[in-house]
């Protein structure tokens, strides 16, 4: 260190290294202070949820992992981990399942995008799969433009575009394949 002091030159170069690496950018120091809002404001494993009317199961969803973006724009909550919904007819013996990987709940519209594995079976053993479905809880309906296929009596029916009641017991499919029996009676 003894050379370095006695070298005026020297010094001035290493203080201005010193400085110079010191330094913060303001546009940095904010960017690392500030306080991340893509945290859910809540979040809970093994999430249960059962809504009912006058007494009456009437939907129950059970998710793996629940979380709750509140504080994003558009506001929504996700669910993960395997999404399980079940409708209840009226009589709340038979149910219709809908299954997937993931869903999305837009709060204020109550829109829901589900998505991966999506599968939908009604009290009649119709099953539709799916990879993308979207439910208007408000409008009680399911759809999608994904490619679908449904497994009815033995028959598999494939189409692009789809639309249903959220039971699953009328449905409507477009851009239909696949062979379908008929009877003649």
């Amino acid at each position: 260190m003894k050379s370095l002091l006695k070298q005026p030159k020297s010094l001035l170069i290493l203080a201005v290294v010193f400085f110079s690496a010191c330094s913060n950018d303001s546009m940095d120091v904010a960017e690392v202070s500030k306080i991340p809002v893509v945290f859910p404001l809540n979040e809970q494993h093994g999430a249960h949820i059962t809504y009912s009317d006058s007494g009456q199961k009437v939907l129950e969803i059970r998710a793996g992992l629940l979380q709750d973006f509140g504080n994003m724009d558009p506001a929504y909550v996700f669910f993960g981990e395997g999404v399980t919904v079940n409708f209840y007819s009226a009589n709340a013996k038979t149910a219709t399942v809908l299954k997937a990987d993931t869903a999305r709940q837009l709060k204020k519209e109550d829109l829901w995008g589900i998505g991966g594995n999506v599968e939908v079976t009604n009290g009649k053993g119709e099953r539709m799969t799916t990879e993308l479905l979207f439910w208007d809880k408000k409008e009680e309906r399911l759809y999608s433009d994904a490619k679908v296929q449904i497994l009815s009596d033995g028959q598999l029916i494939r189409g692009k575009g789809f639309e249903a009641d959220q039971s699953f017991n009328t449905y409507r499919i477009y851009k239909v394949q696949g062979e379908i029996t008929v009877d003649d009676e």
